[in-house]
């Protein structure tokens, strides 16, 4: 087998969207299955616009266009010798696809990046756990082009590589369910306004997957449980959340999930409830008093999105497990605090975990010279424009590189005892309209919040600050 030394490019620049581009290896050549011309008149074309104000973008051409002539030349060669489908081609078909994409080119990628996947199909079979890797690197470039409905397919068969492999683990399996519906959660802001309802539906089927695939994995009263229920419990508040949207979506979902299964908003709640009341029982039997006041803090929380008034009784009860646990009561003061937006996304096991969480977020109390207190919330993102007042979900790793544009809106408001809003008043938008600020109040207003505690009882906080973010509609 002959190898081909491939030349090292770094950190060369052009004004239009090339990045540094990197290839630093040894590849066996194999056959190329496009001609480089029609890469190479790109990048020409896009080079030559800017030789007046960038003399680095003649040296990057000349440069891409050796590389690409390099690959063409012993592609053509040793694919007459090795044949299409020998597994020689893979390594230079990578490095090939790599410079393809650091030009910015991304549908000549996507033909270097399937062609790949075919032959590692045919060197090791269909359902080798060999194709993950390429699987991903298709994924990104189909964000990169916005084939939302192939990124779909692309973690389609990521699920479907893991469940017909054997040695894969259960963890590997609920990870890569969870990464595909943390897509079509994703997918809800960025496809077509036609598709978001069945995203949603999509990414529910997925949950109930998970909870299936967990249950035959692990004993009943196993904490791994744990991730996977309060992802339950979450989701029954973006059901209600969504059913109550004003705009088509809400018009579809309430047509779609409601006529189905004959629910209601508080019906969706109160399952949460139940959920978040089933974790406190795993917990029990992991002899954890601090996780079992979290535990108690999340059920407040729900008991708090239904305006049940024994809410602020389960969070005394909480304050109580926690000193029992022996936690510093100045901790457990300055938890209670800070009020928090509900319900919370993630479940804690401590207050050290959560309090961390919100201070990645930006969360911050401050005191002038006057010793006047600011309470900051940090940057709360919005899941849409559809469903404001619900927590945008976390991007799968996967998608990693997907951008949105976001609106962003500081708001000052009024969080009163039983965790509503009042007068919120948008201070400055980027961008700068009325309908944006506007926007972000009415989202404000139909928050509901974890109250402030203090000598355990709810106090009023005025003067709270957000910087709170949302996707514009599409």
């Amino acid at each position: 087998m002959l190898n081909l030394n491939i030349l090292q490019v770094e950190n060369h620049r052009i004004n239009r969207g090339f990045r540094g581009l990197l290839l630093v290896s040894f590849f066996t050549a194999a056959q190329f299955a496009y001609s480089a011309d029609t890469v190479l008149s790109k990048v020409d074309n896009a080079t030559g616009v800017l030789l007046e104000n960038d003399s680095s973008a003649l040296e990057l051409s000349i440069q891409f266009t050796e590389q690409v002539a390099l690959f063409e030349k012993r592609i053509s060669s040793l694919g007459s010798e090795f044949g299409p489908l020998d597994r020689g081609l893979i390594e230079p078909l990578e490095a090939l696809s790599t410079l393809t994409i650091e030009a910015g080119l991304f549908e000549k990628a996507d033909l270097l990046i399937n062609q790949r996947l075919q032959l590692i199909r045919v060197a090791e079979g269909p359902e080798s756990l060999s194709l993950l890797g390429t699987l991903a690197d298709l994924l990104e470039n189909n964000i990169r082009l916005k084939n939302w409905d192939e990124v779909t397919e692309n973690f389609e068969n990521i699920n479907f590589l893991y469940s017909r492999n054997s040695q894969a683990d259960p963890s590997s399996m609920l990870n890569s369910l969870h990464a595909t519906r943390s897509w079509h959660l994703t997918a809800l802001y960025v496809d077509e306004p036609r598709n978001r309802i069945d995203h949603f539906q999509d990414s529910r089927e997925l949950l109930q997957q998970i909870r299936r695939l967990a249950e035959d994995n692990f004993a009943e009263d196993s904490p791994q449980h744990i991730p996977w229920l309060y992802q339950d419990a979450a989701e029954q508040y973006l059901i209600a959340s969504i059913i109550s949207s004003e705009d088509e979506l809400g018009v579809k979902a309430r047509d779609i999930i409601l006529r189905r299964e004959m629910g209601s908003r508080e019906a969706y709640l109160r399952e949460g409830l139940n959920t978040v009341k089933r974790i406190g029982e795993i917990i029990e039997t992991m002899n954890n008093a601090e996780a079992e006041a979290m535990a108690m803090i999340y059920e407040a929380d729900f008991l708090m999105l239904q305006q049940n008034g024994t809410a602020g009784r389960k969070y005394r009860s909480a304050m109580d497990k926690l000193a029992e646990a022996g936690i510093e009561q100045e901790r457990i003061d300055a938890f209670f605090l800070r009020p928090v937006v509900l319900p919370v996304s993630e479940f804690y096991f401590s207050l050290a975990d959560a309090i961390a969480a919100q201070d990645a977020d930006g969360y911050k109390i401050s005191f002038d010279e006057d010793k006047q207190e600011a309470v900051h919330m940090g940057t709360y993102v919005a899941w849409s424009e559809s469903v404001p007042y619900a927590e945008q979900p976390e991007l799968p790793k996967l998608a990693a590189s997907l951008a949105t544009e976001l609106r962003s809106v500081d708001v000052k408001f009024t969080i009163w005892q039983r965790g509503n809003t009042r007068t919120p008043s948008a201070q400055r938008s980027n961008p700068d309209t009325v309908r944006i600020r506007r926007d972000a109040q009415d989202a404000i207003k139909n928050m509901q919040f974890r109250p402030r505690f203090v000598d355990r009882r709810w106090k009023r906080l005025r003067g709270v600050t957000m910087n709170y973010q949302y996707p514009p509609p599409l």
